[in-house]
């Protein structure tokens, strides 16, 4: 895959956010679009090799580039990033996954569930409320925490029914569960890429399963 000619397409983009500047570039975008299909597909073999995925293939993992604008304000028509979602179920389960972002300055990989169902939430919450040492091992695990950290999606107190003054109270603000690594964009234009990410990815497979458990 040519990250560099995507990243550069994608900053192009986001200077020219327009019907008329796309029509002009669709065929550029149609080969980064095909490069990106046959990544997902790699890296779904690799991230096989070590978690359950089940019968996915790339069209179930990558989004359309097209911006939903209906009730939006901004009206920008295209996103300026390309996302791969890889997950037991597709990109639309509920289950925790493992995320490849390629955007100028903002290339990252990350795990778990983001902004989770109600419901889910809270069978998160509880289970480490109830173990949360169970959960801590996961985070200090020695890899993991030198290379991820948690997205800072979090309420400013306890969620409701929980106590102000439980010792982990802060590992249950959260509203969302997603580890994350942000790369450079030469760490993601090298030709180690797929390996590199493969390897990273597997670090966050101890946390998804943890979150899986408790999900499924």
């Amino acid at each position: 895959m040519d990250v560099s000619r995507a990243l550069d397409f994608l900053s192009q983009l986001k200077c020219n956010n327009n019907r008329d500047w796309f029509a002009a570039h669709k065929d550029t975008y149609l080969q980064i679009n095909k490069e990106i299909n046959e990544f997902a597909d790699k890296m779904i073999l690799n991230i096989s090799q070590f978690d359950e995925l089940g019968p996915i293939s790339a069209k179930d993992c990558t989004y359309r580039i097209y911006r939903d604008i209906r009730f939006s304000a901004d009206k920008s028509p295209f996103k300026t990033h390309i996302g791969v979602y890889i997950c037991k179920g597709g990109k639309n389960s509920e289950l925790a996954g493992y995320y490849i972002h390629f955007e100028p300055g903002e290339c990252m990989v990350a795990g778990g569930v983001w902004c989770p169902s109600k419901e889910n939430l809270e069978y998160i919450r509880r289970t480490i409320f109830n173990d949360p040492q169970q959960y801590i091992n996961i985070l200090e695990q020695k890899d993991f925490k030198h290379n991820f950290h948690l997205m800072d999606d979090r309420l400013k107190t306890a969620p409701k029914g929980y106590p102000n003054d439980f010792e982990h109270i802060d590992l249950i603000r959260y509203k969302s569960f997603v580890p994350f690594k942000n790369f450079s964009d030469e760490d993601f234009c090298a030709d180690d890429l797929e390996d590199n990410i493969t390897r990273h990815l597997k670090m966050i497979k101890p946390y998804n399963a943890f979150l899986n458990d408790i999900i499924e």
